[in-house]
């Protein structure tokens, strides 16, 4: 279970189109990781139990999750980059499990967690849909953990 508390936000059901971005962030940037991100692949794997999106912009971020339950769920906070190191904090105070190395190359972000068990995680830069937005505001589950 705690493997699931270590992907990064926080992304697979819905179909998108994905933007192209040529621009090569810099590690320690604040906007290294800006952009709407769709996880398409778990330790090698592609995930089929569980779905994340993750939204990245200034030093905020917003998870959208379909991990512990059938619908999708929104969590929200900030996170700092030191290096190529990002760390972060949900509005509700609790920091994320772990910090995470990070390299962004085109359109895929990968994540290293830092943690005794080491899982990467791989997202492909993309459009959040409106369904799974939505979704997520109105059946917030308060029972539900965090994915980072």
């Amino acid at each position: 279970m705690k493997k699931y508390f270590a992907i990064f936000a926080v992304a697979l059901l819905a179909l998108v189109g994905c933007e192209k971005n040529n621009d090569e962030p810099k590690p320690g940037d604040m906007s290294a990781l800006d952009g709407q991100w769709h996880l398409i692949e778990w330790n090698g794997e592609a995930p089929e139990k569980f779905d994340v999106y993750v939204k990245y912009k200034g030093g905020k971020f917003d998870i959208y999750e379909q991990t512990h339950s059938l619908y999708y769920v929104h969590s929200e906070g900030t996170y700092k980059i030191s290096g190529d190191i990002a760390t972060g904090v949900y509005s509700t105070g609790e920091n994320w499990a772990c910090g995470y190395k990070f390299s962004v190359s085109g359109d895929t972000l990968t994540l290293y967690s830092q943690e005794d068990i080491s899982i990467t995680s791989v997202y492909e830069k993309c459009v959040i849909p409106q369904s799974v937005i939505d979704e997520a505001t109105t059946t917030r589950a308060s029972e539900v953990k965090p994915i980072l």
